[in-house]
Order: structure tokens, then C-alpha cells, then sequence
């Protein structure tokens, strides 16, 4: 027999359910179900007093003060009723589990649930955009008390390249491509350090699906994992990312969504003229970070990243930066 180190447990439900709800005031759980192995997995349970979800933050993934961060970020928006999903606390106060998986030390955390279906169209864009520029209003007045990363251009670019370009050691002429284009970026990004553009607490994953809308027009946003103190041109660009990059050949702002979720985003919030144009930049830099993220993990998410992936995604990325002039 071999002994493997594992780099990702998948707990059992119904154990881990009934393991941790004694920590908690929800009630006796009645159907468990593991919905997602994402940048965490995700659990949902129904119990006979409601409905609640649980995060287990993968092994390393975040450190224990940046998940307090996280945490501390959306009770001071609950405590200013934001319609946000937000954690809940245990009988005796604390917000985090502590797991003892294979893989070594995980953080568990109950949250609230969100109810409501994901849909992206003019009317909720509309929505969306005036709920955020709310959340951006509320997140103004923030004091961080954990520490954590920030959205700055050594998590947007630095870091995802470094995971990136070992998987384009067999495309030599996309690697140089994408690393002029980081560094062009870069350039803009750090002309726009430490000056006027707009700085502060962001969600980090806008991009239009971690909302709920429900019938009566109510939301309720959720998984700010990718959360941090950064630009929030950034943060506003990555709905506009989700509405352009899928398509290849895209090179403009016509959308109809991105255009209510803008309008009214500054009806409740005002941008100056160098956060608008400094939008685009992001747009690109996300598209790099979005493939550093899935290179970096493919230990765990599997490494599905080959030619077909890379073409379509450098050729939105070398599309957008040529129309855009970046």
C-alpha cells in the first residue's frame, strides 16, 4: 500500500452536518446537499427551522485573518441592513470552525441563505448597479480590523502571471504576448496608485451571477470571498468583463446591461472621469487573473487548461486590448 498525501478532502454531508450543528441555534438539519467544488465547497442544508448554507474554505486557500476580514466586512454590512448573505455566529460567539482534514487545517462557516435565482437582463442589471453603488456607500466608512490581501497589481497581475506563463511554455510566441500585455498594464496600474481614482473596500467577483434576485425586485448579494481593499473601477469592471468576454471579438461598451448597471450605479454614487476610463484596463487585467486562477488551481479543479482554452481566451484578451488601445 501507497501512501498520497491528498491536496482536497470532500467531506461526507450528512457526518459533517451533524458534527458541526450542535455549534449552532438552526434547528435539527433535515436534508443536506454538497453543491460546489469552487474556490471553497459549498454545502446547503435545509433544517426545520430554515435554510442556511456552509462554506469550508479550502487548505490554504485563505489565511484565518483574511477570512475574518471577510467575515467582519459583511456583518458591518448586515448591521446597516444591506441585503447581503451573512454569517452566523455559534452559541458561543465564534464565527469559524476549525476542521481536521487530511490535507491539514480547514475553516468552516455558516451563512445565511440567499434566496432568489441568478438573471443577468437590463431590468436587474439595473437593479444590481444601484445595490452596489450602495454597498460601495456603505463600504466607504469601513475600518478593516483583519488583515488581508489587496486588490492591488501584485494580486491582479503579479500573481496570477507567475501561475499563467509555466502553462504556456509550449505557446513561447503567447507568452511573450501576454507578458507584453501584463506589462503595459502594469504600467497603467501603477500610474493609478496613490492618486485620486477611487480606492476602498470592493466584493472582488461582481460579475453579476453572486446576486439573487427575486420576484418583488428585492436581492441579495453573496460569496465575497474574493473581497479586498482595491480599486473600485476595478470592482465595477468585472460586470463588464462578464458581459464582453465570452465573445471573442468583442471590442466595445455596447451592452445593454453594462449600460443600466452603469447609469444607475452613478444615479446613487458618482465616478470621476479617470475611474471610467481606467475601466477597460481592468477588464484585461481581469481576463489575466481569471486565467491565472484556474492554472493555479488545477491541482484541485483538475488540468482542463489546453490549446482550445488558451485560444479562446488570449483571443478576447488580444482583441480587447488592441480595440481599446491598452
Amino acid at each position: 500500500m501507497i501512501a498520497v498525501q491528498p491536496l482536497h478532502t470532500v467531506f461526507n454531508k450528512d457526518q459533517l452536518f451533524e458534527a458541526i450543528s450542535p455549534f449552532y441555534s438552526i434547528g435539527k438539519p433535515v436534508q443536506t446537499r454538497f453543491l460546489s467544488n469552487g474556490l471553497n465547497d459549498t454545502y446547503a442544508v435545509d433544517t426545520d427551522c430554515g435554510k442556511y448554507i456552509l462554506r469550508i474554505y479550502k487548505h490554504q486557500w485563505r489565511t484565518e485573518s483574511a477570512i475574518r476580514f471577510e467575515l467582519d466586512l459583511l456583518t458591518y454590512l448586515n448591521n446597516r441592513m444591506l441585503p447581503i448573505s451573512y454569517p452566523i455566529a455559534r452559541e458561543d460567539g465564534e464565527w469559524l470552525t476549525e476542521l481536521d482534514a487530511p490535507e491539514g487545517k480547514r475553516y468552516a462557516v455558516l451563512f445565511t441563505y440567499a434566496d432568489g435565482i441568478g438573471k443577468v437582463d437590463a431590468s436587474t442589471s439595473a437593479t444590481f448597479g444601484t445595490s452596489v453603488a450602495q454597498l460601495h456607500l456603505a463600504m466607504d466608512h469601513y475600518t478593516p480590523k483583519h488583515e488581508r490581501f489587496e486588490l492591488d497589481t501584485k494580486h491582479l497581475l503579479d500573481e496570477p502571471l507567475r501561475q499563467l506563463l509555466p502553462f504556456l511554455q509550449h505557446r513561447a510566441a503567447d507568452a511573450q504576448l501576454v507578458q507584453e500585455i501584463a506589462d503595459r498594464l502594469k504600467l497603467r496600474l501603477t500610474a493609478a496608485s496613490g492618486s485620486t481614482y477611487n480606492w476602498g473596500a470592493c466584493h472582488g467577483d461582481l460579475h453579476g451571477w453572486n446576486v439573487f434576485h427575486q420576484e418583488d425586485g428585492s436581492l441579495t448579494h453573496f460569496d465575497f470571498d474574493c473581497c479586498g481593499i482595491g480599486w473600485r473601477a476595478y470592482d465595477l469592471s468585472v460586470f463588464l468583463w462578464d458581459r464582453v468576454h465570452g465573445n471573442p471579438d468583442s471590442s466595445s461598451f455596447e451592452d445593454e446591461c453594462w449600460r443600466r448597471f452603469l447609469e444607475a450605479y452613478t444615479k446613487e454614487r458618482a465616478l470621476s472621469e479617470e475611474d471610467l476610463a481606467i475601466i477597460p484596463v481592468f477588464v484585461a487585467v481581469r481576463q489575466i487573473w481569471l486565467m491565472g486562477l484556474h492554472t493555479g488551481q488545477s491541482a484541485v479543479w483538475g488540468a482542463w487548461q489546453d490549446d482550445g482554452y488558451f485560444d479562446g481566451k488570449l483571443k478576447f484578451l488580444t482583441s480587447w486590448v488592441n480595440a481599446q488601445q491598452l
